[in-house]
């Protein structure tokens, strides 16, 4: 079993989706629909995520546009 992108799949990576900030979002604001989405390139969190970052909290200060990740939300 292997986990992870193939070789031949590495250069398509940027190409799919990811979780990213839509508005910008104060340290301590809750993640909503309405701040977060998945969208193109994929430098952020797996969109299988959302669920779990949704309700969750801002570790500090997040600017539209920025791609997420784990050290960003409590």
């Amino acid at each position: 079993m292997r986990y992870g992108a193939s070789p031949h799949e590495q250069g398509s990576l940027s190409f799919r989706r990811s979780l990213y900030a839509v508005a910008d979002i104060a340290e301590g604001a809750v993640l909503e629909a309405t701040n977060v989405r998945c969208i193109r390139p994929g430098f952020g969190l797996h969109p299988s995520h959302l669920p779990d970052v949704l309700g969750r909290r801002a570790s500090r200060p997040i600017r539209c546009g920025e791609p997420l990740a784990w050290d960003m939300v409590l």
